[in-house]
């Protein structure tokens, strides 16, 4: 997401929306599943840009403790802040969506918080049953 500088008014927010592609934001080792919806409203004050962003995108994530791929949801607000002079004409906002969307995937998903996981011994999705193993 770029935001041209010379049309935004001074001292007033503006909302805009913009759908980006996965690839164009190079979140490897991330699958997302959609567009990432991003909603930004941004307001310039002489020599300041502060951007408040919401963003959402579907992911899938593969489940640390039973190996399931499920579909997450990935929402996210946050806000960020850039210094700007008069030689600037637009700020490239992708960089730091980039860094949000890998900091809000969790470093070790799970299908559901009452996940019981795999059998260490004969590997059975213990979500789905019990196995007759005697750990």
């Amino acid at each position: 997401m770029r935001i041209d500088l010379n049309q935004l008014p001074e001292a007033q927010a503006i909302e805009l929306r913009e759908l980006e592609q996965p690839v164009d934001l190079d979140v490897s080792g991330i699958k997302i599943l959609s567009a990432i919806e991003i909603k930004a409203e941004a307001l310039k004050m002489r020599d300041n840009l502060d951007v408040k962003i919401d963003l959402k995108a579907r992911a899938l994530m593969q489940c640390s403790r039973c190996l399931i791929d499920s579909e997450v949801i990935l929402q996210k607000d946050f806000r960020l802040d850039y210094t700007i002079s008069k030689q600037d004409s637009c700020v490239d906002l992708s960089e730091d969506i980039r860094q949000e969307i890998i900091l809000e995937y969790p470093v070790k998903p799970l299908c559901k918080p009452s996940c019981k996981g795999l059998c260490l011994k004969c590997g059975k999705n213990l979500n789905e049953g019990s196995c007759d193993c005697k750990i």
